[in-house]
């Protein structure tokens, strides 16, 4: 063969002063290559180190395995062919080490479909965060790349730290068995000392979406052969963690807003995407969070494509904080009922969209502190002119270590349904609602919490506004009555706050006594309690002691009928009221005498 034509191919970066090389073979005519070898081995290669005069060598060619040799300064390795036959020699793999480089060539023939050197590659500066990052793309994308194409990237990042690789678009050659067999692009990098491959080597239709590296140095490879050319890749190489992370809202006495965002806001987020955010602000405080600007694959609530999902820790169970959020939607407003809330961003493969911008923040209670013997106010903001629009006021309501709250209403009106008033309180580790939602213009009954400790909630929606409602706040007085019946006498006892409605969860014991050897004859004149079978909720029941045993006098006492001549055998007698969280009722007001009954 002449030597006519030469092709060099110059290494990227010189790394050390020693290489280890390997040369990969791969023709389709395998004779032409025997040829190529022996006709004109010595001069061309071995001044560079490549012993390949050697017959085991040329016999290993051949077969198509790796051709191998040692020697220094190898920037420049040269090929000559001959005038008619044209021949290339490309890089397929560069990896790097300290003392070792390994350098893998493929030789194409003219002649055989060989198509033109590609223009691709190349050293990538990747930004540091928060900016955007950069992207590499195959040839041609998003048309088809070219057959033999051989890319090499040498990817940098611009500070200390893993880079970030998020695949967009990724369509090759799908090949059985193992991607070397067809068009593939590989990852490597150098980790304390080896070199190493980062994740596995990808090749067919969206093998992966998301990996990262260790370092932020990292070599991408692009190899093709002669046929199946499809649309390529599309990567995007950044500095910037993925997404999600802790948001802490700093909350003394003040609110400061942090921002949330999809990948890569206000461009396209990636598909595939998964973001979590823990949200926390200081204790006591509640997490109350603010969309500004939404753009998302729209989805239903129940089957949605890509969603925000906001969920908080309520005793000991998780709760969502409204619905899964998809489609496009601006100025939503969720309120957590603690200061701690979990914001999950998921992404299908499919269509990318804008995605999103949220604002959280936190929202410190107003605090009522109750103290024994004296009374505090539970108002509506700016009482006693209208609370304003679109109001969302939180409460802490606090008394003595041990003491029972109670509310009694002084004025109240609110627009009925949509304005309200909620209380809650921690029962046994659980947090319940006392009584009902209070809206409208109906005046609520006493209120009385089961503990020391009650949070408020007024929330109005953007319509009419009242001037809203004062409650005085004091400590529980015990629900304990002594009741005293004269010979021959009457004594009247009633239903707490009669003849007002009674008061929720109160716990009432009345002690009736006549004369000794006497009976008791009790008669209701007004009863109207919580109505349910057996009486299982709000019910009055009488109790004595006979013969050393204590006994249900007639029955438990709900519904419109009360007692009605319930006679007891002996002159004392326990009464016990009980009401729930649930319904109101006017309660009653029992009349007992002894009538000069004896035993």
């Amino acid at each position: 063969m002449g030597s006519d034509s030469n092709f060099q191919i110059r290494t990227p970066e010189k790394i050390s002063e020693t290489y280890l090389a390997y040369v990969n073979i791969r023709v389709p005519q395998m004779q032409f290559a025997l040829d190529l070898v022996t006709n004109n081995p010595v001069p061309d290669l071995s001044h560079k180190g490549f012993p390949h005069s050697q017959t085991e060598d040329v016999q290993r060619l051949a077969q198509g395995r790796d051709f191998r040799w040692n020697g220094n300064d190898l920037d420049v390795a040269t090929l000559k062919c001959g005038s008619v036959q044209q021949c290339r020699i490309l890089p397929l793999d560069i990896y790097f080490s300290p003392n070792i480089m390994l350098l893998q060539v493929v030789v194409l023939v003219a002649g055989l479909a060989v198509a033109s050197a590609t223009e691709c590659g190349g050293t990538v500066r990747v930004p540091p965060a928060p900016q955007n990052g950069t992207t590499i793309v195959s040839p041609n994308h998003p048309q088809a790349y070219p057959a033999f194409a051989l890319c090499n990237w040498i990817i940098a990042g611009s500070t200390p730290g893993p880079l970030y690789f998020h695949v967009n678009a990724f369509q090759t050659e799908n090949t059985a068995g193992s991607c070397l067999r067809g068009d593939y692009l590989k990852f490597s990098e150098r980790v304390n000392g080896t070199i190493v491959q980062i994740g596995k080597i990808l090749c067919g239709q969206n093998p992966v979406k998301q990996f990262q590296s260790k370092t932020n140095l990292v070599q991408a490879v692009f190899v093709s052969n002669h046929e199946g050319q499809l649309g390529g890749f599309n990567i995007l190489v950044s500095s910037n963690a993925p997404c999600g992370g802790p948001v802490a809202v700093l909350s003394n006495g003040s609110v400061d807003a942090q921002t949330i965002q999809s990948p890569n806001y206000p461009n396209i987020y990636l598909p595939d995407s998964y973001c979590s955010w823990t949200v926390t602000s200081s204790k006591g405080s509640h997490i109350s969070l603010q969309f500004v600007d939404a753009n998302l694959e729209s989805g239903s609530e129940t089957a949605p494509l890509d969603y925000v999902r906001i969920t908080e820790v309520i005793d000991g169970s998780i709760v969502q904080i409204g619905r899964n959020l998809t489609g496009s939607f601006s100025g939503v407003l969720l309120r957590a009922k603690t200061n701690a809330v979990n914001v999950v961003f998921v992404s299908d493969g499919s269509s990318n969209h804008k995605g999103f911008r949220l604002q959280v923040s936190a929202e410190v209670p107003e605090k009522v502190i109750v103290v024994a013997g004296a009374t505090a106010v539970l108002q509506s903001p700016n009482h006693p002119n209208n609370y304003p629009a679109n109001a969302y006021q939180l409460y802490d309501i606090t008394g003595p270590i041990g003491s029972k709250l109670q509310f009694d209403p002084e004025v109240f009106r609110t627009e009925a349904g949509e304005d309200y008033l909620e209380l809650t309180e921690v029962v046994d580790g659980v947090t319940v609602r006392i009584g009902t939602r209070l809206s409208g213009s109906a005046m609520p009954r006493r209120i009385l919490a089961q503990t020391n400790q009650v949070k408020a909630l007024f929330v109005s929606d953007g319509t009419s506004q009242y001037f809203g409602f004062r409650f005085a706040v004091t400590i529980q007085v015990p629900c304990v009555n002594s009741v005293i019946v004269p010979d021959f006498g009457i004594a009247a006892f009633t239903s707490p706050n009669f003849p007002r409605n009674y008061p929720n969860n109160v716990s009432c014991s009345y002690n009736i006594t006549a004369p000794e050897g006497s009976q008791i004859h009790l008669t209701a004149t007004e009863f109207a309690v919580e109505e349910t079978v057996q009486c299982v909720s709000d019910r009055l029941t009488f109790f004595e002691t006979v013969d050393g045993e204590v006994k249900i006098l007639g029955e438990s006492f709900c519904g419109n009928i009360g007692p009605n001549g319930l006679i007891s055998q002996t002159n004392n007698v326990q009464a016990l009221f009980i009401s729930n969280g649930v319904s109101e009722g006017l309660g009653f007001r029992i009349i007992a005498s002894n009538g000069g009954f004896r035993r």
